[in-house]
């Protein structure tokens, strides 16, 4: 099944391209909108195969929109529809389209064509085979197509024109250092899909002498920063817990990681729903969705995610799978759920008072639940406030407090790594600065005094 977006200003010329393209509705499913910013939230939230756009628009110059989605979307082929294709035939095959038809769409042949460009904007997705054996044959074979990469770190796309990479893109980066980037990835999706050749030639070096590059930075990177230290990190046990009447720590949106037995990775999901004591409601990893690989309902899966500097784990069965509007998966509300504390440092329980300060100057009295030398827990109750403060993720707050055993003031800024609020007061997930190098060996010397006692 193929999806076509058509963007058209005009309500009766919209649905007239829509029955024209609904007369293969057995293989083509048609989506509709009226103006960029429509099309755009479209093509970001959906697969879509193909575009087939107005060359027209009201206080527009002609062509404006088609332009727009065919630089921004090179990797799905775009049609010009126009009432005059002679007139913008050509500007709208020099921004980017793949052709132009003339309103009102009658032609069987057109029908045939936008059939045929749906089929081909998409060659097919690759698994196993690395990214750089990938692209030295589509220079052999002079191949024009973009390469969308997925990977645990992410995803980013290369464009391939005639066999030569001519640009890259990854998060922020673009030509050469994405490129580099994405040649270190390991254990790749690669979607093969079409390019529009609309992309600024911003690499010129031959394949072979990348490929070279890329493979020293990688090496290079994995010397200065081996994994053997993580790895020999001794596994903590896990520990278990009913769930039985009792809520998951989870909040709508959270992301989690996902793990399917036929899969070696990692995949990432969204929470989007939840039942108590019912059922979980989540988005399916993309990777199903670009490889169109089917989730059976019955299958079980791990799921995995942190809270308050605790790894949890539990695994789920898939009871149902929706595929519209949304791709969703249901799955059945876990029994049993396993933890255990990732923090890297030892903390020891605390109840002593701290007070904290916001950066528009406002203090509050608190009480520090647990220390470490890299953060703490901090409580702050109406109880001990007039008011609690406003209170976001990664802000920078002050902090004084004496540590009692030792007799001794500190000073600290922390960054709030998590908070958890409810009427009655606010728990606060503090990481300390760095910048204090008195800091850790005071906390550890009050470590060590609480363990004595």
């Amino acid at each position: 099944m193929k999806t076509i977006l058509i963007v058209e200003p005009l309500v009766a010329e919209l649905e007239s391209q829509m029955n024209f393209c609904r007369r293969r509705s057995d293989n083509l499913t048609v989506v509709p909108a009226r103006d960029l910013d429509k099309s755009r939230m479209l093509l970001r939230e959906r697969q879509i195969d193909l575009i087939l756009c107005s060359t027209s628009f009201p206080d527009e110059e002609r062509c404006q929109t088609l332009e727009a989605l065919a630089r921004e979307f090179p990797y799905i082929p775009l049609l010009g529809i126009s009432e005059a294709p002679d007139q913008d035939s050509e500007n709208a095959q020099s921004a980017g389209a793949c052709g132009c038809f003339e309103k009102p769409l009658k032609n069987d042949l057109h029908l045939e064509k936008i059939y045929d460009l749906a089929e081909a904007s998409n060659a097919g997705t690759i698994q196993g085979i690395p990214l750089h054996s990938l692209l030295q044959m589509h220079e052999n074979d002079g191949q024009t197509c973009t390469l969308h990469i997925f990977s645990a770190a992410g995803d980013g796309y290369i464009y391939v024109e005639d066999g030569s990479v001519i640009n890259a893109e990854v998060d922020e980066l673009s030509g050469e250092e994405a490129f580099y980037r994405l040649i270190s990835w390991d254990e790749v999706i690669i979607d093969i899909k079409y390019y529009n050749r609309t992309r600024s030639p911003e690499i010129s070096t031959p394949l072979i002498t990348m490929i070279m590059e890329g493979f020293r930075r990688k090496d290079e990177r994995l010397e200065l920063d081996p994994q053997a230290i993580s790895l020999a990190r001794p596994k903590q046990k896990l520990q278990q817990a009913s769930m039985a009447g009792m809520r998951l720590a989870l909040n709508i949106g959270q992301v989690l990681n996902v793990e399917f037995e036929a899969i070696d990775s990692t995949l990432e999901s969204i929470l989007v729903g939840m039942i108590t004591d019912h059922l979980l409601i989540i988005t399916t990893p993309s990777h199903f969705i670009v490889t169109e690989t089917e989730i059976r309902p019955g299958q079980v899966i791990v799921v995995k995610f942190t809270h308050m500097e605790k790894l949890f784990l539990f695994r789920a069965r898939v009871s149902r799978v929706l595929n519209t509007p949304r791709n969703l998966l249901f799955l059945g509300y876990p029994s049993v759920i396993h933890f255990h504390d990732i923090r890297k440092t030892e903390r020891a329980a605390a109840a002593f008072p701290c007070s904290l300060k916001t950066k528009d100057g406002k203090e509050f009295n608190g009480i520090f639940k647990d220390i470490s030398s890299s953060g703490a827990l901090l409580k702050l109750t109406l109880k001990d406030n007039d008011s609690l403060p406003e209170i976001d993720i990664a802000q920078w707050v002050s902090l004084s407090c004496s540590l009692p055993e030792i007799d001794e003031q500190l000073e600290l800024v922390g960054l709030v790594k998590n908070f958890k609020k409810d009427e009655r007061g606010i728990q606060l997930g503090l990481e300390f600065s760095t910048s204090y190098p008195e800091l850790e060996q005071s906390i550890n010397r009050y470590l060590k005094t609480v363990k004595r006692g």
